[in-house]
């Protein structure tokens, strides 16, 4: 063996990483909150392969996204690739298998998914727990209210604090771009210009691209203000106005729709409207929305209609959903999770000791047998070491001597499975 295979065989790939302890339980905990937030609104749970064909994965993909893909040839010489996210997997199963189905189809999913990102960034290495929904079959402004409500619960069940979604409309700018006229294509590489200037906010370059591209007038000073309509139910008013055809005028009408049902379930209060919210105009159709925590400069949360993708597959069926990054929120849920044992007891070999082990565990109770042969102090050294609230071990006289945290006794058996019934885990 050389020195490098014994270095690599020691190490892990750059952008990724190990969880244990208290990370992995707490990783473990933020994924049941999300599972039983997700199945609390109706959605069923979808478990797609870790990797299928380059063919299916790159559709509708950013070019960024399919640069970052993992890709590798099977025996046949057929190209595969790893997912680089869970949305396209769930289009193809719907558009191929349960395109007759009763719509909507409410989907979520919590798995792996995998990126090679030339730097990998906080809460997201190359390889990542994305969990998320899909909502399929229902085009109304009720579905993509219920998707921006579910992502605001699952960020909620998390404990994430002061959290913020922005919410934008990307049909109001394509319908704006639309009357720029004179056979000009605001297709591919102008299209995500035109995104990314007004994203960053950058009015320099956004008016150099528009003079470039022969944009001018009315249009040209919509788009120029598109970055700054973010705030309150204030901006739908101003978009209104700035509005140059009847199609950038319903695209202002649906986010005002979708924000009021949004404030009658009592969840507008986190949401800020923002018209300059415009990412992935090349695959989103209408509301997009990116969710922020304080104290992180990315976002955790990302999601919108994507009307156009499940026609790739099959039938043409609307789609609205999200995703959010689990090792992202990590980095600011307040969750606590404890991998301590609560109870430690002596005696494995003993069968009275294991009903004892056993009772204190049907109440929810992390307990641990000692397997190492401890007794007496040695035992209570190590209980007290591992954080134990009780340590348990047996008399030769048939009682037990139960060390607690508010001090010691000893009690016949009888007594300690009336002791252990009150425990709280």
């Amino acid at each position: 063996m050389t020195s490098d295979t014994r270095f690599q065989a020691r190490q892990l790939p750059h952008g990724l990483a190990d969880l244990f302890y208290e990370q992995a339980a707490i990783k473990t905990e933020l994924e049941s909150r999300l599972q039983d937030t997700f199945r609390g609104w109706g959605y069923q749970r979808i478990i797609t392969p870790t990797f299928e064909y380059d063919t299916t994965l790159s559709t509708e993909a950013s070019p960024q996204l399919a640069e970052e893909m993992y890709r590798l040839i099977d025996r046949e010489g057929r190209i595969l690739a790893l997912r680089p996210d869970m949305t396209v997997p769930t289009a193809r199963v719907v558009g191929t298998r349960l395109y007759d189905q009763t719509l909507p189809l409410r989907f979520y999913y919590v798995g792996s998914v995998f990126r090679y990102d030339e730097e990998p960034q906080a809460g997201r290495r190359r390889e990542f727990t994305q969990a998320g929904i899909e909502l399929v079959g229902a085009g109304t402004p009720e579905a993509d209210a219920e998707v921006v409500a579910v992502a605001i619960g699952a960020l909620e069940a998390m404990e994430v604090p002061r959290f913020q979604i922005n919410l934008g409309q990307v049909g109001f700018l394509k319908a704006i771009l639309a009357d720029a006229g004179g056979g000009i294509r605001l297709e591919n590489g102008d299209l995500r210009r035109v995104e990314a200037a007004v994203h960053r906010k950058n009015d320099r370059a956004l008016r150099d691209i528009l003079d470039e591209l022969h944009i001018t007038g009315r249009t040209a000073d919509a788009v120029a203000a598109i970055p700054y309509l973010c705030g309150d139910v204030a901006v739908l008013d101003e978009a209104r106005h700035l509005a140059t055809n009847a199609e950038a005028t319903a695209a202002v009408e649906r986010l005002a729709a979708v924000y009021e049902l949004l404030d009658r379930a009592g969840v507008a209060d986190r949401v800020s409207l923002d018209l300059g919210e415009v990412r992935s105009m090349a695959y989103y159709t209408g509301i997009s929305f990116h969710g922020y925590a304080a104290g992180l400069g990315f976002d955790v949360c990302s999601g919108g209609r994507y009307d156009g993708l499940i026609s790739h597959f099959g039938a043409d069926l609307p789609a609205v959903g999200f995703a959010l990054g689990v090792e992202r929120c990590m980095l600011v849920a307040q969750v606590q999770c404890s991998v301590a044992p609560q109870v430690v007891v002596q005696g494995s070999a003993n069968a009275a000791a294991h009903h004892l082990a056993a009772l204190a565990r049907a109440r929810g109770l992390r307990v641990e047998m000692d397997v190492m042969g401890r007794t007496g102090d040695a035992l209570i050294a190590y209980g007290r070491e591992r954080g134990a609230r009780y340590i348990i071990t047996p008399l030769t006289d048939g009682r037990y001597r139960l060390i607690a945290t508010d001090g010691e006794r000893t009690l016949r058996r009888g007594a300690l499975e009336k002791e252990i019934a009150t425990w709280i885990p």
